[in-house]
């Protein structure tokens, strides 16, 4: 997915211009960079020769400048994907500046350091995303054996088993008790605070579709059957 091929005959299938510069352009990833090889040509509007002193200089300032904000949005190991977007870009002539046009074709790569650094970063992600789905799972384990009848205090109680020469186990049975229904009521009042919010945006989303219908007895229908179909798929009446 992330090899980095080496540039191939492309000088011979694409246009050939006769002035070439190097630069470095931004990636999506900040402090890489990718490493632009550019190949440019410039054409001086008429009347406008003795307006612009240095138009090699313009013109790369004004190349470098669209290559930059094509690949400024592409991660830098995606490199073919970026240089196909400035290619893109360049395949446009480029007229910001009204004393001349300029046209031009790019070839991106990626140093041997910079290519290093962007895959540890990619593994560092990577190995913090799975961190974090792990650590979810196990929130979500909890959450159902918490709210699990008839299973989630045992299952407390079982998680938390006394060490042995425990010296007053009641109190630590009658403390634990406590610590499992005061986390399984806070679970349950999270659990309806969401559902109470989910329900909030359902009825403003109902009271739109009802502004929708213009006419009084259509409102009063689309009213009618939604009261159904809210009576059947959540088992109560919307207006309990």
């Amino acid at each position: 997915m992330f090899r980095i091929r080496k540039r191939g005959n492309a000088a011979v299938r694409r246009r050939p211009f006769e002035h070439t510069c190097s630069a470095h352009v931004d990636s999506a990833d900040a402090g890489l960079h990718f490493d632009a090889a550019l190949s440019y040509g410039w054409t001086i509007a008429d009347g406008a020769e003795e307006r612009i002193l240095h138009p090699d200089e313009v013109t790369r300032t004004l190349l470098v400048e669209a290559v930059r904000t094509a690949t400024e949005r592409h991660p830098v190991l995606h490199v073919h994907e970026a240089q196909w977007s400035a290619n893109e870009c360049l395949s446009k002539k480029i007229t910001t500046d009204d004393r001349l046009t300029v046209t031009g074709h790019v070839e991106l790569s990626l140093s041997a350091a910079t290519e290093a650094q962007a895959r540890a970063r990619y593994r560092a992600r990577e190995r913090v995303y799975l961190e974090e789905a792990e650590r979810t799972a196990r929130l979500e384990v909890l959450q159902e054996r918490l709210a699990t009848p008839g299973l989630g205090l045992a299952w407390w109680l079982d998680r938390h088993a006394p060490s042995k020469g425990t010296a007053h186990p009641k109190q630590w049975t009658r403390e634990l008790i406590e610590s499992y229904e005061e986390l399984a009521t806070a679970l349950r009042r999270d659990r309806t605070a969401v559902e109470t919010e989910e329900g909030a945006l359902l009825r403003a989303r109902v009271e739109e579709a009802l502004t929708l219908v213009e006419e009084p007895e259509a409102a009063g229908r689309f009213a009618y059957y939604l009261g159904d179909y809210m009576t059947h798929v959540m088992g109560r009446s919307p207006s309990a």
